[in-house]
Formats: C-alpha cells, sequence, structure tokens
C-alpha cells in the first residue's frame, strides 16, 4: 500500500513539473528569409540586403555567414552563375560599431564564407545581417533562375554565437528592367503589325 502511495507520489510530481515547463516561456528563435531576390541581366555591382529577426530579444556575439549560389557552381555539382563579388558585415549591420573585423574564411566565386565578432558584449539580433554584391556579367536570359541558400550551403549553414538561426532558402532570378520590358514588348508587336499587313507592294 505503502509503495503504491509513494508510486502516485511520484507520478503526481512529475506531471506538475510537467506543467511547469510547459507554462515556461519558449525558447526565442533568430530567423532570415533569403526571399526571391530579382536581378537584372549582365550587370555587376548589383546589391541585396540580407536581414535577420527575432522573437524576442535575442542578442548574439559573432556570426559565421554563408551565402551560396547555385550550388557553388558546376565545379561542385551545382549551376554556373551570379558572382558573389563582397559582403559587408560592418557598414549599417547590426554588427555596426560593434566588430574586430569581418573575415574572409576562403570565399568561392558562387560561395561566400566570411565571419565576424563583436568586440564587447552581444549586440540585438535584429535588423540588416550583411550586405551582398553580386555580378551577373554573362548571364543575359530573363528568367533564368538560381537557388539562393544561406542554410543549405557547401559550408553548413549561417549561424550565430550563441545560437543557430531558422532559415529560409530562396533564390536568384534574372528580370529585365520594366522600361527594357516594355520596349521588348513594342518591338514585339510592331513585327506582329508588319507580319498581318504583308510585304508592300511597289508602285509603278
Amino acid at each position: 500500500m505503502l509503495r503504491r502511495r509513494t508510486h502516485l507520489a511520484t507520478l503526481a510530481a512529475l506531471a506538475a513539473f510537467g506543467v511547469l515547463l510547459a507554462a515556461g516561456p519558449a525558447p526565442a528563435e533568430i530567423y532570415i528569409d533569403v526571399g526571391n531576390v530579382r536581378l537584372l541581366p549582365d550587370m555587376p555591382g548589383q546589391t541585396v540586403l540580407i536581414r535577420v529577426r527575432t522573437d524576442a530579444d535575442d542578442r548574439v556575439a559573432g556570426c559565421n555567414f554563408n551565402a551560396e549560389i547555385g550550388r557553388a557552381s558546376s565545379a561542385f555539382g551545382g549551376i554556373d552563375g551570379p558572382l558573389i563579388t563582397a559582403v559587408d558585415m560592418e557598414t549599417g549591420t547590426i554588427f555596426a560599431g560593434n566588430n574586430r573585423g569581418q573575415t574572409n574564411v576562403g570565399s568561392l566565386g558562387q560561395l561566400a564564407m566570411y565571419s565576424i565578432v563583436t568586440d564587447s558584449e552581444a549586440v540585438p539580433a535584429g535588423g540588416l545581417l550583411a550586405t551582398m554584391t553580386i555580378d551577373t556579367t554573362g548571364f543575359t536570359t530573363p528568367g533564368s533562375t538560381w537557388t539562393f541558400a544561406l542554410d543549405q550551403t557547401l559550408n553548413g549553414p549561417t549561424d550565430f554565437a550563441p545560437q543557430s538561426a531558422i532559415i529560409s532558402d530562396g533564390s536568384i532570378t534574372l528580370t529585365p528592367e520594366p522600361g527594357a520590358m516594355t520596349l521588348l514588348a513594342l518591338g514585339g508587336l510592331g513585327l506582329l503589325v508588319r507580319r498581318r499587313r504583308g510585304p508592300r507592294q511597289a508602285k509603278l
């Protein structure tokens, strides 16, 4: 009988502990949504902003930043695509004014690998994380699309100290300027009108 009472008391204590755990605050999360980025064809120096957000007052003391286009090129089983020519994690970012400088840890043309740490204490994990510069020179076909990843990269996911992030990877698509699209449409319309009218006959 005593053993049964002890068993019931233990079950009650575990149940109460479980209720307390369930009622406690959920751990905060850090999020990055890469998005579907549209770039102009055949043009260097295009900037892409990568932002980070948190559902609480998360603070971070550093970041391992990994970004990849087209699975890092055909040399790694991916697709040749636009090049990542620069990454800036210092200017206007969450680490601005509180960092020891960013370090390029072995980037390749379509794979950026950088790290940065704070100079003192941690910084809020909400705002601009990095400004990337991308070059689409040589890629001219509108609608061409590549994967754009900060999670599923050859060097692993972008993460923070002291915790990882929840990342939604995206894509890059080549899209001409609206003016260029209008000119293409007008050119196509002109050809269609000429075909319908037929060839002009020479006057006698």
